[in-house]
């Protein structure tokens, strides 16, 4: 046993998160932690490391364990990128610190002789000790850890002149060279591109301490994770297998608690039956006998409780609405050319998107994805080349950043400015998932799978047969994801969307593009 939560209550604004939920944590551990966005998995992490305390319970900790903790919050600093790093395993660290210090002494004890003689010896055993837990290579294994991640340009520069995705980069780095006992990893494929995902799932697949990660990548889950717990209801269900054996299990566990469920309730009914029937016999004849018998059923009917069966979250999201039918050629790029201060990012580009085409718009961060869907819809100019858009196309185009004409507005007034008439605004809000109790939330406080829901609203309003998406389940949880995946599946206009999610390119797609050295190139199966 590392770590033992023994009953813990938590309690946030009032309401309980978790009551009395206990979990041990293990050498062998590679656990996947899933749930519903709000539903706690940050804050267990937090509670596992004490950077939270419970309520309620007791967290225990073997002696001398280090938690290296990827979370999703950042504490500012003007440190450089490489410095920061360097600092990142404390055992090396302090070695470090102490060789500094014993180089200074051999400067001012070099006429003791016998003075010099204790502080080389001392110093021969610290330089053993830093060469023997990697302090002569850790440079290179920085230098060779940010490449893998696509992120050697951040090693000189400072961490509050990062974006978030960078500085989150920066943190994955600064975890993997850590020296620790135990691994919590929370979204660590955030802002990752596939070369970078898979090169994550190789170290952590060789690696030899134990680890948890949330993760809403449903194929990084399956190639990590040895076992799944997922929060529900408050509470910790374990899986023995990774996410798709998760999935089959869970499915299995929820129709017998279906069953269950059913069987109790057809019992109860029964019981009331013969109740009722026992008291009327009883005030037909008078009889004691059948009120002994009423009453006797009726102890057993409040022994039984009705199990609880989870409930599986509704469609949340409306169906696109599809346009009449467009050309055959919905867009042909001819020998196009975009720099991006005076630096060539696409290079004589040349492809043809048909009619129903469904194609996946992939390659490393930086690569010019974005740039490539902003040219084609209208957004930014070519530098030199062509886009023709056929004839009788209508689209829509959700970005990747999403930005909103007010921020300091209500859900429902920003609905209001879409359909006016108030009444219909708040029947199409239920049906993105936005209630009663959320339409009055203003949309600076949107978190970022809230922000892609509204995003769709005005975009599911229009009829479409040209559909352009760039990175729709950023920020979404796995049931969300699968939302937006049930919604596209349906849909059946021309789409191209751009995402580094395996799952949702294998589900969606029937070609795939990838933008490689400036250029746009066919993936052939």
């Amino acid at each position: 046993m590392l770590i033992e939560l023994n009953s813990i209550t938590k309690i946030l604004n009032q309401d309980p998160l978790f009551e009395n939920l206990s979990l041990i944590l293990e050498q062998s551990d590679r656990i996947g932690l899933v749930g519903e966005n709000g539903s706690g998995k940050s804050t267990l992490f937090k509670l596992i490391t004490g950077e939270e305390n419970p309520s309620k319970g007791v967290i225990n900790r073997k002696k001398n364990l280090t938690i290296g903790y990827l979370q999703q919050t950042f504490t500012p600093s003007d440190k450089i990128v490489k410095t920061y790093l360097l600092e990142s395993d404390q055992l090396l660290n302090d070695l470090y610190h102490q060789l500094t210090l014993y180089e200074e002494k051999l400067a001012t004890v070099s006429d003791d002789h016998q003075q010099l003689a204790k502080v080389m010896t001392h110093y021969g055993k610290l330089q053993h000790d830093f060469e023997e837990n990697g302090g002569y290579d850790i440079e290179d294994r920085i230098a060779s850890t940010l490449k893998a991640l696509n992120s050697s340009e951040l090693e000189n520069k400072r961490l509050n002149q990062l974006s978030g995705g960078q500085r989150l980069r920066v943190e994955l780095v600064r975890v993997i060279l850590s020296n620790n006992d135990y691994l919590l990893l929370d979204e660590p494929t955030n802002y990752l591109d596939i070369a970078g995902i898979e090169w994550l799932e190789n170290y952590l697949s060789h690696l030899q301490i134990p680890y948890m990660v949330i993760s809403h990548d449903r194929q990084f889950l399956d190639r990590v994770t040895t076992k799944t717990l997922e929060i529900e209801d408050g509470q910790i269900v374990p899986y023995n297998g990774n996410y798709t054996r998760y999935t089959a299990l869970k499915k299995e566990r929820v129709e017998a608690l279906q069953k269950n469920f059913l069987l109790k309730q057809q019992e109860k009914q029964k019981l009331k039956g013969q109740i009722k029937q026992y008291r009327q016999w009883g005030n037909e004849s008078g009889n004691e006998k059948f009120y002994r018998k009423a009453k006797s059923l009726e102890k057993r009917l409040a022994k039984i409780s009705l199990p609880y069966v989870p409930q599986e979250s509704g469609n949340r999201l409306e169906s696109v609405k599809v346009a009449d039918r467009s050309a055959n050629n919905v867009v042909k790029v001819n020998d196009l050319w975009s720099l991006i201060e005076d630096q060539i990012l696409l290079e004589d580009v040349t492809f043809t998107i048909k009619r129903n085409d469904r194609i996946a718009l992939i390659g490393r961060n930086g690569s010019g994805k974005s740039t490539l869907m902003k040219l084609i819809v209208g957004e930014l100019t070519a530098d030199e080349g062509t886009i023709e858009l056929g004839n009788h196309v209508k689209m829509g185009y959700l970005p990747q950043q999403i930005e909103f004409p007010l921020y300091d507005v209500s859900i429902l007034d920003y609905a209001k400015t879409i359909m006016p008439n108030e009444e219909a605004a708040r029947r199409t809000l239920a049906h993105f998932g936005f209630y009663a109790q959320d339409v009055s939330k203003r949309l600076k406080s949107l978190s970022g799978g809230e922000r892609v829901r509204l995003a769709l609203l005005p975009l599911l309003q229009q009829k479409i047969n040209f559909l352009l998406l760039d990175e729709p389940t950023n920020h979404l949880d796995i049931y969300a994801k699968e939302e937006i995946e049930h919604l596209l599946e349906d849909y059946s206009g021309t789409l191209v969307f751009i995402s580094h999610d395996r799952y949702m390119i294998q589900k969606l797609s029937n070609r795939q593009l990838m933008i490689q050295d400036r250029h746009v190139v066919q993936v052939e199966d």
